[in-house]
């Protein structure tokens, strides 16, 4: 039986922080991202080196698509970052 886990919880600052990194990977389930406070924030994820840019209201975006990736790099001034996935 396929068993989810957390693989990344924490709240993003500017500077890109690695927040995952495994040589076997995961295979990514779902991502939420929320912006902290009223104003419009942008955040970045990186998967394996590619990147990929995100406009952020206050409602919280959800990414339910499969992502299998080594390593996860993240930045985006104040937003939560929840990620689960099944670790391989």
């Amino acid at each position: 039986m396929e068993e989810y886990k957390v693989i990344s919880s924490t709240t993003l600052t500017e500077v890109e922080q690695q927040i995952y990194q495994n040589s076997y990977g995961v295979i990514i389930k779902t991502i939420l991202l929320h912006a902290n406070g009223s104003e419009n924030a942008k955040a970045t994820l990186s998967f394996d080196g590619v990147a990929f840019n995100f406009d952020l209201t206050s409602d919280t975006k959800v990414i339910s698509t499969p992502i299998f990736a080594k390593v996860i790099k993240a930045s985006g001034n104040g937003v939560n970052i929840h990620i689960t996935g099944l670790q391989l």
